[in-house]
């Protein structure tokens, strides 16, 4: 079982809780007598428009039947290549938060450096992030395609300036890094800059084409996967190495682990961006905010490669009619506020599970994050303190909503004997037993619903947290006590315990200040120890949070309990208490 679908079964185990506590005692509602996917998208099925309306067919997002010397992607470099450009220098681009490498065969990205984020794979561990594979032929390669025709550019020299790469400084100014191929014999060049800004994972692309035609579609390579650095590289391949788009219809995504060797899929635009991404770190190219919409992407076309989890990746865009193009790179963290500032809904490549949750679960998500964070750099604690404290918080925060339920329950049973006696009277008569009962809910003020509505409220925020902790980068890596990673599972199971006998407690205390349930009693054995196996192997994080709000209810939980056995002493509704010394008669 999935652990998206672990959670869900979860919430639904204690919403069920919830409900058989709520009934206890039900109102019964006067009634007729008897007798009266998996997280992935579709490929979205859209066709992109021409650039050039004079045209007399619209250039091809991906050429159909082109061979494989003209299709980008499908021919490995080192069979384009000759041996002499085999030796390259490389140029770097260093900042305070990377560390980028060009080549000058093809102009691709050699390296990208994350110098604030330290590898936790073992091969790896203490040394920063790598995001480019060993060996990577095709980020941010290029190519122009006009009709049959292709200028592949993955195997030419370009002339890198400056030479001495750049330094980026916090405070300095954005700094240019030019890439320049010149067609032999001929004044045709193909230009791109690279902005770099100090302190920012976003670089802008500009290119342009210059002494010759301007038409066709740009090609650009988007790697074949990033390298993974977290505890479990194959599991981080398997589970999330995806690539990704944002169309018309929304995101449709192509999982590699998903792909047989050799296979080949096409995503079919207009796209606003492309990206690929690992679980906490993404490569994307996205269409500039200002841009207009005719120059979004054809396409992207995905071929699987006999290594494991490795695919070649290429996506079209046109190039317009004074030949220049532009686009803005984003390479770096998962980070929810940096991609949020890149535009064209580039925060939606975060995954949040099942679509018919997103509308509520991402802004959420958003907001717990955004909070958590603050939380973090306001109070100067770590994140394990910081989520006992929100968790604490959030108790606080919601006790007078529980108060309230816990009292409507306690009315809900004190007018119970007067609900079996209208219910009996009118047993015969539906219509009037409607209308006896909602005298009885407005005359002592019950409401049927009111017992469960507010007991509700935690459980989004619960499922919110699961993909804060899945996907949100503050919490990788981060040390907690004996936990060495919030986001990893407890390796030994102590938080995960806790939160089952946390569970257990708040039972039984409702337990014992409740009237004698056979059914709630075999749940209060068994939901702690379903609770238990299904949160085992989440988050340490979530763990930790959902543990932490139920001890905080404890409080509380006796405050309520110590109400409801006083609740119980006191006569049914329109019955007086018996005078001391005074004998009832009979």
């Amino acid at each position: 079982m999935g652990q998206e679908k672990r959670l869900i079964f979860a919430v639904v185990l204690m919403l069920g809780v919830v409900a058989l506590v709520n009934v206890l005692f039900p109102p019964q509602r006067p009634t007729q007598p008897t007798g009266a996917q998996d997280t992935e998208f579709a490929p979205a099925e859209v066709t992109s428009r021409p650039i050039e309306e004079e045209a007399a067919t619209e250039p091809p997002q991906i050429p159909a039947g082109a061979d494989s010397a003209t299709v980008p992607g499908l021919v490995p470099a080192e069979e384009m290549v000759s041996d002499e450009l085999l030796v390259e220098d490389t140029v770097w681009v260093s900042s305070p938060i990377y560390r980028l490498g060009f080549a000058q065969r093809g102009g691709r990205l050699v390296s990208a450096e994350m110098v604030r984020f330290e590898s936790l794979a073992e091969e790896s561990k203490g040394q920063p992030v790598q995001l480019v594979p060993p060996g990577a032929e095709n980020f941010f390669t290029h190519q122009w395609l006009v009709g049959d025709d292709t200028l592949d550019l993955r195997g030419v020299h370009f002339d890198i300036q400056p030479r001495a790469g750049l330094s980026l400084a916090s405070d300095g100014q954005p700094q240019v890094l030019r890439l320049v191929y010149r067609y032999p014999g001929t004044q045709f060049r193909v230009e791109l800059d690279y902005t770099f800004k100090p302190d920012s994972y976003v670089v802008d692309l500009e290119g342009r084409l210059l002494g010759g035609p301007a038409r066709g579609w740009w090609m650009m390579g988007l790697g074949p996967g990033l390298q993974s650095n977290e505890w479990d590289p194959e599991n981080d391949y398997r589970s999330n190495l995806t690539y990704s788009a944002m169309g018309l219809e929304g995101v449709v995504s192509q999982k590699v682990e998903d792909l047989e060797p050799g296979e080949r899929v096409t995503l079919d635009g207009p796209f606003d961006w492309v990206a690929v991404r690992t679980k906490y770190f993404l490569t994307a190219i996205v269409l500039p905010a200002d841009a207009l919409d005719e120059g979004r992407f054809g396409g992207l076309m995905i071929r699987s490669l006999p290594e494991p989890y490795r695919a070649q990746a290429v996506a079209s865009f046109p190039v317009g009619r004074d030949g220049d193009f532009a686009r803005t790179i984003y390479i770096g963290p998962q980070d929810y506020g940096r991609l949020k500032a890149v535009g064209r809904d580039l925060d939606k490549v975060l995954p949040f599970g099942y679509k018919w949750l997103e509308p509520v679960l991402r802004p959420l998500a958003g907001l717990i994050t955004t909070l958590l964070v603050w939380m973090h750099n306001f109070l100067g604690l770590g994140y394990g303190w910081i989520l006992i404290i929100f968790g604490i918080g959030i108790r606080v925060v919601l006790f007078p909503l529980y108060q309230k339920s816990m009292r409507s329950q306690m009315a809900t049973m004190r007018v119970q004997p007067l609900m079996k006696e209208i219910q009996e009277k009118y047993k015969n008569e539906p219509q009037k037993l409607q209308q006896e009962m909602m005298k009885l809910y407005r005359e002592h003020k019950v409401n049927p619903l009111g017992g469960c509505l507010p007991m509700l409220l935690p459980f989004p925020i619960l499922i919110a947290l699961f993909f804060v902790f899945r996907d949100t980068i503050e919490f990788r890596g981060v040390h907690f006590l004996w936990l060495p990673d919030l986001s990893q599972p407890d390796p030994l199971y102590i938080i995960p315990v806790l939160m089952g006998a946390s569970i257990f407690l708040l039972q039984w205390i409702t337990m014992k200040s409740s009237p004698p349930n056979p059914q709630m009693k075999m749940m209060m054995y068994v939901m702690p120890v379903m609770m238990v196996v299904l949160f085992l192997r989440f988050a340490a994080g979530l763990n930790l949070y959902y543990a932490t709000m139920n001890l905080a209810s404890l409080p509380q939980q006796l405050y309520i309990a110590k109400e409801r056995k006083a609740a119980a002493k006191a006569p049914p509704p329109g019955k007086k208490a018996e005078e001391p010394g005074r004998k009832s008669k009979t």
